[in-house]
């Protein structure tokens, strides 16, 4: 993860720095900076974390565009306004689709988290066991009292690993990444929280799809072809291409390019860029055309596999 401390009273460096966690936010109105902008951060691609204190009378728009963003702003004389609706944003809050604007005056202490919207539909997706979830926010505040506190505690351990400790690793950032990614999902009233407090259990998927997506999650580092997922399915081919995408919205080897490309990310986010090469990883997990593999890797995760290897 790339880390950020600075001091600013600059106007426009504020806002940049806004936008590395909230890419649509931007600042209407500003009056003279005082006390300065102190930004502690942590992010890499599809996720941000900031902690932040600074003064002023300003008036920002923050546009979460493509990202599930979470913050919470403590001052005097705060005024947040979402979806036409006045807001305490002195309680955590979840902005997704739609600009949320603070107007303050004065000193104001505040965080912020973010996500890929991606992400959130992958953590979904795993936490239920439903391939097919889309998470859609039906509120921004905590669902109940008990879930705030558990992300609040959550943010508080998120915050000492990435911006206090300095025996930090990107194993460890990874775990406070993810575990920062689920309380947020649990702890916001999203379509997600919604099944999860009716009750209602996961859809389960068929035995010969469970079956099929147990091979390839076991085999995706060896040679495999549509026939061996098949034959582990206990199917045809062509019945198992119907069963998988009717069960899941995506071929079994499409499936498998994605188990493929997870793993890669993975060993790409966790390698020494002065020993380990992208060619090498693509190799290890079946992509023995560098290109094409760079030109997927960029579709599923909006960077190059060597800006994830740099990172």
């Amino acid at each position: 993860m790339e880390h950020t401390n600075i001091e600013t009273r600059d106007a426009e460096t504020v806002e940049h720095l806004w936008q590395t966690v909230v890419p649509g936010a931007r600042i209407s109105r500003a009056e003279a900076i005082q006390p300065a902008l102190t930004w502690h951060a942590a992010s890499e691609p599809g996720f941000a974390f900031c902690d932040y204190t600074i003064g002023s009378t300003m008036l920002v728009e923050s546009d979460p565009l493509d990202q599930v963003v979470v913050g919470r702003i403590a001052g005097p004389r705060v005024s947040a306004t979402y979806r036409r609706e006045r807001i305490d944003a002195a309680v955590p809050f979840m902005v997704v689709d739609r600009p949320l604007e603070i107007a303050f005056t004065g000193r104001i202490a505040g965080t912020a988290v973010s996500f890929s919207r991606t992400d959130f539909d992958e953590a979904a997706r795993r936490l239920s066991g439903d391939d097919t979830l889309r998470v859609r926010a039906t509120g921004y505040a905590p669902v109940s009292e008990q879930r705030m506190r558990y992300w609040s505690r959550t943010w508080e351990y998120t915050r000492d690993v990435l911006l206090r400790s300095p025996e930090r690793t990107p194993l460890i950032e990874q775990q406070a990444r993810t575990l920062m990614l689920e309380a947020s999902l649990l702890a916001f009233p999203t379509t997600f929280t919604d099944a999860l407090a009716a009750g209602r259990p996961s859809r389960p998927l068929p035995a010969p799809v469970r079956r099929a997506k147990a091979y390839v999650e076991a085999h995706a580092a060896e040679p495999v072809v549509l026939a061996d997922i098949a034959q582990a399915a206990r199917l045809s081919p062509r019945g198992l291409q119907y069963a998988f995408r009717a069960a899941t919205g995506r071929t079994p080897m499409q499936y498998l390019r994605r188990v493929r490309l997870d793993a890669a990310r993975a060993e790409l986010r966790s390698a020494d860029p002065s020993v380990d090469t992208v060619a090498a990883i693509a190799a290890r997990w079946g992509f023995s055309n560098l290109g094409r593999f760079a030109a997927m890797y960029r579709g599923e995760f909006g960077e190059t596999p060597s800006t994830t290897l740099r990172s």
